[in-house]
């Protein structure tokens, strides 16, 4: 019996993730409504978690499949081991050329692990570690210093990429390799999702433009 990871399940974790991704990403923007803060800002830190792992699993399917070199037993095991590292994950969200889309700035807190430190403080009542210890002369952190422009700035800054990626894909009639996750990329869900109002400020809309308008000329000619 193989006991690597099945073509069917890799395409079956891509889409899934995918699914529970958008499902995190719209209960955030309920719980915002809501007023519920840090709960609405944990929730789209997992969102983008499992939107970065649908990528993520895709992209290792679709590389290993094109060039019929899938990695050995032991490489997998490993691989698959990052999925369950939250931090890991986060940063995987700006791979692929990603991160030039984004601010710096924000790439950088996420690379030094600051937002999952965000994430925990906006879940849990605790103190700071320091070198592996327990400061306890630190201050006591609870998840209500988590406020309203964190939550929105996390929500908006995945709406604008999912937005972009439903656009993206009604243009030209695809967007992912896997077909079951291409199709939840659709007009329904476009409209959904327009119906948050802000914007991050943290994402750069210039690459998008000049591509929709090429995109647009070649569609033309």
């Amino acid at each position: 019996m193989s006991r690597k990871l099945s073509k069917y399940k890799f395409k079956r974790i891509a889409t899934e993730s995918f699914k529970n991704g958008l499902r995190l990403h719209f209960d955030s923007i309920l719980l915002y409504k809501n007023n519920s803060f840090p709960s609405s800002f944990q929730l789209s830190v997992l969102a983008m978690e499992e939107l970065a792992k649908s990528y993520w699993v895709e992209h290792y399917y679709w590389s290993s499949n094109t060039n019929n070199n899938w990695p050995d037993e032991n490489f997998e095991q490993e691989w698959l081991k990052l999925l369950y590292l939250h931090p890991e994950k986060q940063r995987a969200f700006f791979g692929w050329g990603w991160a030039y889309d984004y601010s710096p700035k924000f790439v950088e807190f996420v690379e030094k692990k600051q937002l999952e430190l965000k994430k925990q403080r906006a879940t849990y009542v605790g103190l700071d570690r320091n070198k592996g210890k327990i400061d306890v002369s630190s201050r006591i952190s609870v998840p209500t210093r988590i406020k309203n422009r964190d939550a929105k700035q996390m929500i908006s800054m995945l709406n604008d990429f999912l937005i972009e990626s439903c656009e993206t894909k009604l243009l030209q009639e695809f967007y992912f390799d896997i077909e079951e996750k291409d199709e939840l990329l659709n007009k329904r869900l476009l409209t959904r999702l327009k119906k948050w109002r802000f914007r991050s400020g943290i994402k750069s809309k210039q690459w998008y433009k000049e591509w929709t308008k090429k995109a647009i000329t070649n569609q033309d000619k």
